[in-house]
């Protein structure tokens, strides 16, 4: 099989989010394609072993493939980026694992489908995108708590450019999973961190967002509520994925616990 350029660019955004759905990565490869011309070129490359193609149980209401990196996948990343091959973060094993952790990657997944898209046809440039990993792990310590200390672990960190100056924002996705109680822990430690003046020493910026997306308008409510008895102010913001499809993460759809309408996340 000859690799096109298009299929590098596939084989290395699988790669930088771990999972991708098919209509994920038709939204960014082949937005004037067929689905058929979209699902006959990832077949092929799952063929070659250059992608990895994982189906859900037959009982799942989501019936689209997911795509992983495969051997020769993992090859191009190497030298696509020019770096060695045992430096690429990518296993066989790292493709098995439970659908709940899988369905928390392709939401991350699905921000990020959304803001490439979205910035293709802005004026503003993302300054960075960085995967959440140990290396944005942080331990914020607490007085008089039964806890030593919250935890600062983002799905994402990222920067956009715009006419009006740079916005830093920490992104979180909210699948359900986790109880509000400890959602209100995570509000907290952003807020120590930030006052405390250690993400500034860290990163260099003064200010950051954090911005949260939830599955549904029930949840979305529940997390703003949580977030307003722990203190939260208008650096943390929500939404909903159907949000974010219905608009882009640009849009007006943002809501706080202390703003009365929507706001954008670069007001």
């Amino acid at each position: 099989m000859r690799l096109t350029e298009r299929d590098v660019r596939i084989v290395l955004s699988v790669y930088e989010n771990r999972f991708l759905r098919r209509d994920q990565i038709q939204r960014i490869y082949f937005p004037d394609a067929s689905l058929i011309a979209c699902n006959m070129r990832l077949k092929k490359l799952a063929e070659h072993k250059f992608l990895d193609r994982l189906h859900r149980p037959a009982t799942s209401v989501m019936a689209q493939a997911v795509y992983a990196l495969e051997k020769r996948g993992a090859d191009i990343v190497a030298s696509t980026l020019q770096i060695d091959r045992h430096k690429v973060k990518w296993s066989r094993a790292q493709n098995n694992v439970e659908w709940l952790f899988m369905d928390h990657t392709l939401g991350i997944s699905e921000f990020k489908v959304c803001l490439d898209v979205a910035l293709a046809s802005r004026p503003e440039e993302v300054l960075f995108y960085q995967h959440g990993d140990k290396s944005h792990l942080r331990r914020i310590s607490v007085t008089g708590a039964k806890k030593k200390y919250f935890v600062v672990a983002p799905d994402a960190f990222f920067g956009i450019k715009s006419g009006r100056g740079k916005h830093i924002f920490f992104l979180e996705v909210d699948m359900g999973t986790e109880t509000l109680a400890r959602f209100a822990e995570k509000v907290t430690a952003y807020k120590r961190y930030w006052k405390s003046g250690q993400y500034k020493q860290e990163y260099g910026f003064n200010h950051f967002r954090v911005i949260t997306v939830a599955e549904s308008e029930r949840r979305l409510a529940n997390l703003i509520k949580a977030t307003g008895k722990a203190g939260g102010r208008q650096m943390f913001l929500f939404t909903t994925f159907s949000a974010i499809h219905g608009s882009s993460p640009f849009g007006s759809i943002w809501l706080s616990p202390f703003i009365d309408l929507p706001t954008s996340l670069l007001e």
